[in-house]
């Protein structure tokens, strides 16, 4: 049992909650456009087991980039001291190699099921994965082509699937993911702050390693302004607001320059868009309660740390 439970946060569930939420945002933008039917129910047990398949064929999908990063990325991983799977041998190179490969099926199969636009959608967010951490391509190391990959991968796509659910794949649909590209941009680039010291001993050259502090918080906060003006053009007041909440936090930490406070405002970007997530789609809370619970019990019981931290 220990080892199922292993396999399963070797995946980094902790990073699910922001492309579930994406994705429920881009159902809910295509559901509430003009003409539209509803979809989403206010009743918090009530559930559409098809939007359901949606958000575990997309776990799949993006658990199999992850646990494929983590092969790519044992040393970074090791200097970080992250990620204890594979760099203490929990966990092997062709297990790991072989469940990845279990996951990529899975989800493309799925994606299929679902509808060939979507199918689709999962094709580039595997290819975009595979490109960032096969070291052939190395697209996490440079930092134009990891920004891109993450804006593409984590903001813009997700928000695409969403809306594949429900409608055709449009321009308007395109324009009303612009808001969640600049999001997610700027919240990869805070991403890359807090490991600097871990990567540029490995050679890995990112946002954090190539400009420092300073510069990137610059950018980042632009980005989050992008946001919200990309937002308000496009009428979405998810995005809207949670970037208004943020941007504070983002200017303190431009101002401030310490790490607790970029992280600080990483944390305030996507709960307070998770928020809006959970009030779209209220089982969502309980999926994210119970993820919760799940993990602290797991990373305590495993490891002996408190993690995830909501704050």
């Amino acid at each position: 049992m220990k080892k199922l439970f292993d396999y399963i946060f070797f995946t980094r569930p902790a990073l699910f909650p922001p492309v579930w939420t994406i994705v429920i945002l881009g159902t809910r933008a295509a559901n509430v456009r003009e003409g539209a039917s509803p979809f989403f129910s206010s009743g918090i047990l009530e559930i559409d087991w098809s939007f359901v398949a949606l958000l575990f064929f997309a776990t799949c999908l993006y658990a199999g980039v992850y646990t494929f990063n983590q092969i790519h990325d044992i040393e970074c991983d090791r200097k970080n001291s992250k990620l204890f799977y594979l760099a203490e041998g929990m966990i092997s190179i062709p297990a790991a190699y072989a469940f990845t490969i279990l996951l990529d099926i899975v989800a493309i199969a799925g994606g299929f099921y679902i509808s060939t636009r979507v199918g689709y959608l999962f094709a580039i967010i595997l290819v975009l994965g595979i490109l960032y951490s096969l070291p052939l391509t190395n697209f996490k190391g440079k930092p134009s082509h990891g920004y891109w990959s993450n804006a593409f991968g984590h903001g813009m796509i997700p928000f695409l699937i969403g809306w594949a659910f429900l409608d055709v794949i449009s321009l308007e649909a395109a324009i009303k993911s612009v808001p969640y590209l600049c999001g997610v941009g700027a919240i990869y680039l805070n991403t890359t702050l807090p490991d600097r010291d871990g990567d540029k001993a490995t050679g890995k050259i990112t946002h954090g390693v190539r400009w420092g502090v300073k510069t990137t918080m610059q950018a980042t906060t632009f980005l989050i302004v992008m946001s919200v003006i990309t937002a308000q053009m496009a009428g979405d007041h998810a995005c809207l607001i949670s970037g208004i909440i943020a941007l504070p936090f983002f200017i303190r930490a431009l101002s401030t320059r310490e790490i607790n406070h970029v992280v600080t405002s990483t944390k305030v970007a996507i709960l307070a868009l998770s928020a809006f997530a959970c009030i779209y789609f209220p089982l969502y809370f309980l999926i994210l309660l119970a993820g919760f619970f799940a993990a602290r019990t797991y990373y305590k019981a495993r490891f002996q740390i408190d993690y995830p931290a909501i704050w």
